[in-house]
């Protein structure tokens, strides 16, 4: 079964020392080597990466700010534009009710010239008329007194004068 040999020990023991010798110059050293490298670029990567989560946290408030900015300052910007759009609604409709006014006034004035153009006309007609109807009854030319004379008592007579009066208001 089992037997010692120190020879064989002894060799064994001197082996597996250069064997441990070996690996911990050869392999263990570049390992613990690469190992560390590796947990110091770990430890980098977390760093910036908190750095780049700081970063980002900032330019989100930041952004949010600017937003809010932002939409305050649009809404002022529409109340602006409201303000001034009521303001020159009431101002188009306000010179439109001038306008209209204008031109309502402008019309009645014109109406009553023309009344009162027609109604000289008429005069003129009745009174040219009424000459010529007297000169037949009667035969003979009137002076310029009893012409306007005749002339008064047949407009008084069809209420002429109440007419131009009246009709144009």
């Amino acid at each position: 079964m089992l037997t010692l040999n120190p020879g064989l020990m002894f060799w064994t023991a001197i082996t597996f020392a250069i064997a441990v010798f070996v690996l911990w110059r050869f392999a263990f050293g570049p390992l613990q080597k690469v190992i560390e490298d590796r947990r110091a670029a770990i430890a980098e990567s977390i760093a910036t990466a908190e750095e780049t989560r700081a970063e980002a946290a900032r330019l989100l408030a930041e952004y949010r700010e600017t937003l809010a900015s932002v939409r305050a300052e649009s809404e002022e910007i529409l109340e602006r534009s409201r303000k001034a759009g009521q303001s020159s609604k009431d101002d188009i409709v306000e010179e439109a009710r001038r306008q209209a006014q204008r031109t309502v006034e402008q019309a009645q004035e014109q109406i009553e010239r023309d009344v009162r153009a027609a109604l000289q006309q008429l005069k003129g007609e009745i009174a040219g008329l009424t000459m010529a109807a007297t000169e037949q009854v009667i035969g003979k030319s009137l002076d310029d007194a009893d012409h306007r004379r005749l002339i008064d008592e047949a407009l008084s007579a069809a209420n002429l004068d109440d007419l131009e009066l009246g009709s144009g208001r």
